[in-house]
């Protein structure tokens, strides 16, 4: 009896979109994980509960060249691995919330990817291969597309537009199938209970608690844009006045001549030679050095915060912004 059922789904179309929306794909586990560098799994998890949309991938180069390229390796694949390769989508039996929209399924249902990785991502795994990060994030999907199918290993395909190709066969254990099955209920319970995942201070966004908390950040967020608006208009008389104090600058300077010092009627002026900085990339060029020598002699790392306007709260001048009441505090999860 097979470990998994296919689901007649044209891949790319909006009912397979609905589809993957409506479970745990393949494609989530490295998310949830916390192998993904462009998205956590609180992220993912705002978009699985309608808070946030998916973003729209169809005009990211990147998604375009593996589309394209994709049909073309999945041949090269065939006729090295004398497979016919067929794409499918799929669920695990066991468990259906658990889905994988597979590249290529071979009639041993051993599970194909394919990716189109850019020149440098190539050149990283052709250097780095098990160990690169590309690879650890992409071997997470392929060990659960072999979960969802009941497969023993997968192939993890690489393919450049000039034939160049790197081909990694991924062997999957029963920690690997307990990973992928734990991680992946843990995450529909959230989703099922309405309860966000542990967030990422290094990269989720901080939201305040409801109630008190939120009403303080409310208050004091208003009161940073409120003197935000009146530093701007400071600063902008200031530059005004900056600007006519070099005027009588460059009127005093050329009365001087060649002097180059004076101190009269309650101002004093002073022309000096100031040496000039030096050009670090000319030097290492003319020297035959490695700039990143200087990265031995770089001071320990500081940190910084800075503080800007959010789109949807632009700064407004100190007039318009008024006495508004304090909104009342959102529910907590919701974006604003």
């Amino acid at each position: 009896m097979s470990n998994f059922n296919v689901v007649d789904l044209q891949q790319g179309t909006q009912p397979w979109l609905d589809w993957r929306s409506q479970g745990i794909t393949a494609t989530d586990i490295p998310t949830i994980l916390g192998l993904n560098p462009y998205k956590t799994a609180y992220s993912l998890w705002l978009e699985k509960t309608g808070r946030a949309n998916p973003p729209d991938l169809s005009g990211n180069p990147n998604v375009q060249r593996g589309n394209r390229l994709e049909p073309i390796a999945r041949q090269v694949l065939e006729e090295t691995h004398d497979e016919v390769l067929l794409p499918a989508c799929v669920e695990y039996s066991a468990w259906p919330t658990l889905r994988a929209s597979l590249d290529g399924l071979s009639t041993e249902d051993i599970p194909y990817e394919i990716k189109a990785p850019t020149q440098k991502k190539f050149d990283e795994l052709t250097n780095d291969g098990t160990e690169s990060p590309t690879y650890r994030l992409y071997e997470a999907q392929v060990v659960a597309q072999c979960v969802t199918v009941g497969a023993e290993r997968g192939v993890l395909f690489f393919y450049l537009e000039d034939g160049r190709s790197l081909t990694f066969e991924i062997q999957v254990d029963n920690e690997d199938i307990d990973t992928v099955l734990n991680a992946a209920r843990s995450f529909w319970e959230c989703i099922e209970t309405d309860t966000p995942p542990e967030l990422d201070p290094n990269r989720d966004l901080f939201i305040p608690e409801s109630g008190d908390e939120e009403f303080r950040w409310r208050l004091h967020s208003k009161e940073w844009n409120q003197r935000t608006a009146r530093i701007k208009e400071l600063e902008a008389e200031l530059k005004l006045e900056k600007s006519l104090r070099s005027e009588s600058q460059e009127a005093l300077t050329a009365m001087m001549g060649n002097y180059r010092t004076t101190d009269y009627a309650g101002i004093k002026v002073t022309q000096f030679t100031k040496q000039g900085s030096i050009d670090h990339a000319a030097y290492h060029a003319a020297k035959g050095t490695d700039p990143a020598e200087l990265e031995n002699f770089r001071r320990a790392a500081t940190t910084e915060t800075r503080f800007t306007a959010s789109k949807e709260n632009k700064v407004l001048n100190a007039d318009e912004i008024g006495n508004e009441a304090i909104q009342a505090p959102k529910k907590r999860g919701a974006i604003f």
